[in-house]
């Protein structure tokens, strides 16, 4: 059975011991279904309020958050999707504890390392031992008690935790609506299942949270940057999904956006398929519907951000079906949405940190190129110094070199005169 001991102040004997196991099992309990999520935004609350506590050199309150720390843990780990039925004031949540976090590393922007895609399992075990860490070790310990936690909390004890706990708690929600959306209809709410309901406040707190995911996840740690990532696609995924149609000028018009968004929920939902073939038919579902200037797309921002997110990921993909589609439709929305994407796409290019990744985003900056013709010089302040800039940066790594190089080539063929202005900064970095 699972206990964690807490030592009140620096005395052995005053102590309070808290059966873990036996918690959980209560709320989990048939008699307290309707009362669990109501108790765990409690412990939530609870854990954000002792936080704010420990940040000013509060020792007690830090012993006591990491003592909720694991409490919460462990229900959502053990009871998951059950206790998130009350999503908007769990999204109200998360929203307060990212824009804090968002606000306290302003200006202190880390570059994230490439790391893989971490699990819900490793990921709770590496908060559950950073509690056990900073919270059983010295709540045990009489000289750590007195000055390390205290020491700690001047620097933001657990603020690393909570924002991690955050996004966890945001991804299984999202999890829970995406599965509805797939389903056609909501399901009922049962314990491995709550239903969820999007209304308008509830969706104008998810964009909210989407922008400041963004912020987030360029200013922090490498975990939480990739954190960051995934859950950005699944906030874009869930808000494509609940995304209106526009006004449309008559019921055949209607009736033929009807079809379209049915055609573009079932290609996302492809897309999300375990198997690879599926994926790719998908993936050339959205291509095809952004190659026909789909105004079910091209009409909403967040399903546009859905469309692009998944291309972007999918350029990742070990499988060559899945990632060289997912190359030519980054360059089909390229070419259909080429004042917006263009420098988008070469932001990409630059920021890749996989030299994999770059290579293929660079295929698709090619393609983009190749197809512009003419209209090249209308995006050529974009490509052009940023590729000379990754040419001047890169002269150690040959083949990423040769792939800018042979984009600026294919700007050459396409459009000289596209390229006039930039010829003393281009020369000179080709020579040397």
């Amino acid at each position: 059975m699972t206990e964690l001991v807490w030592h009140a102040g620096t005395d052995e004997q005053q102590q309070h011991v808290v059966p873990v196991d036996a918690l959980v099992g209560v709320l989990g309990s048939e008699r307290l279904r309707e009362l669990s999520g109501d108790v765990f935004l409690a412990l939530l609350r609870e854990q954000e309020a002792l936080l704010e506590m420990a940040a000013t050199a509060d020792a007690n309150a830090a012993r006591k958050w990491w003592l909720v720390s694991q409490v919460v843990m462990a229900v959502v780990e053990r009871l998951g999707p059950r206790v998130l039925a009350r999503h908007a004031d769990i999204l109200a949540f998360i929203l307060n504890i990212l824009d804090r976090h968002g606000s306290d590393t302003k200006g202190s922007s880390t570059t994230p390392e490439s790391v893989s895609e971490a699990s819900l399992e490793e990921l709770m075990q590496s908060l559950r031992t950073e509690a056990e860490e900073h919270g059983n070790s010295d709540i045990g310990g009489e000289g750590q008690a007195n000055g390390d936690i205290g020491s700690e909390s001047n620097h933001g004890v657990g603020g690393t935790e909570m924002v991690v706990l955050a996004l966890m708690l945001l991804g299984q929600i999202m999890s829970a609506s995406e599965a509805a959306a797939f389903a056609g209809m909501q399901p009922e709410a049962t314990p491995d299942m709550p239903k969820v309901e999007w209304d308008g406040p509830s969706l104008q707190l998810l964009r909210r949270i989407l922008d400041v995911i963004g912020r987030v996840g360029h200013d922090s740690t490498p975990m939480i940057a990739q954190l960051c990532m995934v859950t950005r696609r699944q906030v874009s995924l869930v808000l494509a999904l609940h995304a209106g149609v526009g006004p449309s000028s008559s019921s055949g018009d209607s009736s033929e956006e009807d079809a379209e968004l049915r055609r573009f929920n079932a290609a996302l939902r492809d897309v999300r398929d375990t198997l690879v073939p599926v994926q790719a038919h998908g993936i050339i579902e959205l291509r095809n519907m952004v190659l026909a200037k789909s105004r079910v797309v091209f009409e909403s921002t967040e399903r546009l951000d859905a469309v692009t997110s998944v291309f972007v990921e999918h350029v990742s993909d070990s499988d060559s079906f899945v990632y060289l589609n997912a190359i030519r439709a980054l360059a089909a929305l390229a070419d259909a949405h080429g004042r917006v994407f263009v420098p988008r796409l070469v932001s990409l290019y630059e920021a890749c940190a996989e030299t994999d990744e770059r290579l293929r985003m660079g295929e698709a900056l090619v393609q983009c190129v190749e197809r512009a013709g003419a209209m090249l010089g209308e995006y050529a302040h974009h490509v052009v110094p940023a590729l000379v800039s990754v040419v001047q940066q890169t002269h150690d790594e040959p083949v990423v070199l040769f792939s800018a190089v042979s984009i600026l080539a294919a700007a050459a063929r396409t459009s000289p005169v596209a390229l006039h202005r930039w010829l003393d900064e281009i020369a000179p970095t080709l020579a040397g």
